[in-house]
Parts: structure tokens; C-alpha cells; sequence
């Protein structure tokens, strides 16, 4: 065995001051990392492809529409406008020619009234009265002109008998002529005491709704009185002739040439979105509007409902094409944006299995919601609205509902 050197020798000094060396660590493994780096490569390839088809290499998106079937003898919409009720004969002022006080008034706004119902009652004492006097007038120049011509044909006998003279008979001719005046001025002023008696009494000319009434009972028509806006001295009230409703409506002068007398209609109220009317085109107003570039229309309501439909009340009027008599089949409706091209190069897009396909059409009628396929479509297919200019046949692309 070496010997034990001694604490304090200069060997075990240096032994002291000797460092240590480190233990050399054990290589790593590099196919780990490998793997963890291809893993990540991987991954990011995947999510870089999925952007890419979700963004450059995804196929266009297009907005896309059904090409519909329309049942046969169901007529199309070619217009729609909004307008407002109204009457044939607008609104009526219903008065009087005569002055008094009110003693009955039995209406009020909003009332339907009947053709020949009282509307109000004026006093008619004073003119029942200048009726009684006329009466008394005529009764006396009645007497009078029985008296007068019983001595005018004694005279005129005498007269040729020469027994009176001509200026005799000239007098009392003139006196007869004179009485026979009197009777009938006495006749004129029943006929006119009459009629303001009857003026007395106001009822309705028509078949309507009462829209505003001018007085109230005990009101006193006079030349000085005061009355509403828009009424007469002696108006009494205003109606709206309900035998005749119609709905009023501004068309553009553009498609005037496709409205013609007699063209279907339905009426909805804006009020009343799920009541419809059928209504008829009656009147198309001779001159255009130059400033708003449009036409106006009248549609007479068929059946009106007078609880629903009143005067004024906004509507929307929806203008329908007459259903062909002859017509067996259904219509091929295509919307108007989806067709490309013109005459015998109109075209449009079909959507299939994600790709659009370009096909010939033959149009017909023009319809608010699109045109009439007469040929090219059978209705159901998915056509592209307002397709892409630069759109292939075959290409890929992606469906959206419009």
C-alpha cells in the first residue's frame, strides 16, 4: 500500500488546488427534433392549403336564384306603385241656398250615409211663413182676374154694340192684364217659397261616407259666417262617394306602354298587408307629370271592404297581365338579372354540381319579377344572378341565395 502522506506536506497542497473535471453529458438523440420539425411542417402546410382554398384557390362565389313555374291562367305581376284611396267623383260639398239655424244635424265623421238620408234640418218658419203669404196672394189675384175678365166680356159686348166707348174697354182690358200678372207673381212666389223650404231640409245626393260635417246644431248660416277651410257659406258637409272607390297611383312614363284599360290589379292597404282587392285600371290621366317623369293612374276597387278601405288611405296597387285564354301550361319564370345578352344570343348561367353551365333561352313576356321562358328551361334550375363577365362554361364556382 503507498504511504499516507502527511495534512501538511506540500503534495497534499497541490492535490487541493487540483480542479475537478466535469462529467462529459451523453450525446442526445436527433431523430426526436427531426420528427417535431416535420410534424410542424405538416401542419402548417395543412392550415396554409385550407386558407388558400378558403381564399386565392377557392372558386368565385356567385349569388344564385330558382328559376320558378308560375300555374296556368294565374296572371304575372308586371308593376307595382303606391298610392293612395280615392272616389270617382273626388269629394262632394253638400249645402244649402237658404239662411237659418240648425235644429237637426244627425251625422258625424266617418258615418256611411244613404242617397236621400237627412244630413241636417234648418228652420224653416220664416220661409213656411212667405209660403203662406204667396198662397194668399195668389188666391186674391185669382179673384181678381175672375172678376176682371167677366167685365172685360161684358164690355167687349157692349162694345159692339157701340153702346160703350173703345177707351172703356181699353181700361178694363188693361185691368184684367193687370190682375193676370198679379197671379202669376203671386205663383212665382210659392214656387220660390217652396223651394226654399225644401232647401231647408239637406240630404245626401249619393251613396257615401261622411268625411267632414261644417256646423253643429244651432249654428247659424248667414253670409257672415265663418266656416272651415275649403267650405262654402252654406256647405253643410263633405262625402266621398263609396259606390266607386279607387286607388291613385304615379307609373313611370317608361312603362306607361305597359298599362292599358281594362288591366288587372290587386289593391293592398298598407295598413292592412294581408287583405288584398281586385281592382281594374279605369282611368289613365291624359298628360304626364314632367317634373317627376310619371303618369297617373286609377284603379277601380271591385269589392271594397268600406270598414278597411277609406279615402286617403295609403295603398300598394300591384299590375297584373291578363291571363291567355289559351294558355295550359305553366309559365317559366327567370329572374331579369340572371339573363345575358340579347336576341338570339340570350343566355344564362346554370348551376350544377358547382359549376355553372351556360345555356340558350327564348324569352316572351316581361313580368315585374322576371321574364317568361319559352324556351331552354323547364323551371327549377339554379341560375346565376348577375353573373361574373369573365365567368367560364364548366367552371368551378360557389352558390350563394341572392
Amino acid at each position: 500500500m503507498p504511504a499516507e502522506i502527511p495534512k501538511n506536506s506540500p503534495v497534499r497542497e497541490l492535490e487541493s488546488l487540483r480542479i475537478a473535471r466535469a462529467e462529459t453529458p451523453k450525446r442526445r438523440s436527433r431523430i426526436m427534433p427531426a420528427a417535431i420539425a416535420i410534424v410542424v411542417i405538416v401542419a402548417l402546410t395543412g392550415v396554409g392549403y385550407e386558407v388558400y382554398l378558403r381564399t386565392l384557390g377557392r372558386p368565385p362565389e356567385v349569388q344564385t336564384a330558382t328559376v320558378i313555374m308560375r300555374t296556368a291562367g294565374q296572371p304575372g305581376v308586371m308593376l307595382t306603385g303606391s298610392g293612395y284611396v280615392v272616389t270617382r267623383h273626388k269629394y262632394i260639398s253638400v249645402g244649402t241656398n237658404v239662411v237659418g239655424t240648425i235644429v237637426a244635424e244627425p251625422i258625424e265623421e266617418g258615418m256611411l250615409v244613404h242617397k236621400g238620408q237627412l244630413l241636417a234640418k234648418i228652420d224653416d218658419r220664416n220661409y213656411v211663413g212667405l209660403l203662406n203669404q204667396a198662397i194668399a196672394d195668389r188666391d186674391l189675384a185669382a179673384a181678381n182676374v175672375k172678376l176682371d175678365l167677366a167685365q172685360a166680356k161684358r164690355l167687349r159686348a157692349l162694345r159692339a154694340e157701340k153702346v160703350v166707348s173703345q177707351d172703356d174697354l181699353d181700361q178694363t182690358e188693361n185691368k184684367l192684364a193687370v190682375a193676370e200678372a198679379s197671379l202669376e207673381r203671386a205663383n212665382a212666389a210659392i214656387y220660390s217659397a217652396k223651394y226654399f223650404i225644401s232647401q231647408c231640409v239637406i240630404t245626401s245626393p249619393i251613396n257615401g261616407i261622411v268625411l267632414s260635417k261644417y256646423h253643429e246644431i244651432g249654428d247659424n248660416i248667414n253670409y257672415g259666417g265663418q266656416t272651415m277651410a275649403g267650405a262654402g257659406v252654406f256647405d253643410i258637409a263633405q262625402l266621398a262617394d263609396t259606390e266607386d272607390m279607387r286607388a291613385e297611383v304615379d307609373i313611370n312614363e317608361s312603362d306607361i306602354s305597359r298599362i292599358a284599360m281594362g288591366t288587372p290589379a290587386s289593391v293592398i292597404p298598407d295598413s292592412y298587408p294581408d287583405q288584398s282587392y281586385e281592382a281594374r285600371v279605369v282611368k289613365i290621366y291624359p298628360a304626364a307629370d314632367r317634373q317627376k317623369g310619371t303618369v297617373k293612374i286609377e284603379v277601380h276597387i271591385l269589392k271594397p271592404d268600406l270598414t278597411i278601405i277609406k279615402p286617403e288611405l295609403s295603398v300598394k296597387v300591384t299590375f297584373l297581365a291578363a291571363a291567355a285564354k289559351q294558355q295550359t301550361s305553366a309559365l317559366v319564370i327567370v329572374p331579369k338579372k340572371a339573363v345575358v345578352g340579347e336576341g338570339k344570343e340570350t343566355a344564362v348561367w346554370i348551376v350544377r354540381d358547382d359549376h355553372a353551365t351556360k345555356a340558350s333561352v327564348i324569352l316572351g313576356k316581361e313580368f315585374q319579377d322576371g321574364f317568361e321562358v319559352q324556351q331552354g328551361l323547364e323551371g327549377g334550375e339554379t341560375v346565376i344572378v348577375v353573373p361574373p363577365t369573365n365567368l367560364k362554361d364548366g367552371q368551378a364556382v360557389t352558390p350563394t341565395s341572392a
